[in-house]
């Protein structure tokens, strides 16, 4: 709806923020330009062939920095309200979505879920950064309910 209005991105979803910050483009009608752009191109099959050409190596270097992008603006947020990442609620939580969310898809042996449902949605396992973002929300919800004794 914000791209509707002429506003930037207020997505759940780092990407288009660290899109603006690697490229340095903060203008709303040239964010709703490049995303028709991007939408109208996806109807064009041989474009699909030529960006499937692409070498592995180079989209994944590109996932690497893109995402990488993002943990680290996430590190900014933290730093700059002033998160103290040595309470122990902080740092089960972090550690959590950190590890979750960098391990890849997960799935279980002999089947990747074990609820049929989610097979059918999730084929090839369940997307660690969003299982990440669950965990977290959870973790936080648990502690929101049980206080550690320890929480400064």
């Amino acid at each position: 709806m914000k791209g509707l209005t002429g506003a930037t991105a207020g997505t759940n979803y780092g990407e288009n923020n660290s899109l603006m910050a690697i490229t340095r483009n903060y203008s709303g009608p040239a964010l709703i330009s490049a995303g028709v752009i991007a939408v109208l191109l996806g109807f064009i099959g041989k474009l699909a062939g030529l960006v499937q050409s692409f070498p592995i190596a180079v989209t994944g270097g590109l996932a690497i920095y893109l995402f990488g992008v993002v943990g680290m603006q996430g590190i900014a947020l933290m730093q700059e309200h002033k998160v103290n990442m040595f309470v122990p609620r902080n740092l089960a939580v972090g550690a959590v979505i950190m590890v979750v969310g960098i391990g890849g898809n997960i799935g279980f042996e002999g089947g990747f879920l074990p609820i049929s449902f989610l097979q059918g949605i999730f084929p090839n396992g369940l997307p660690a950064i969003a299982t990440a973002a669950v965990m977290g929300i959870l973790m936080n919800a648990i502690f929101l309910i049980f206080k550690p004794s320890t929480e400064s």
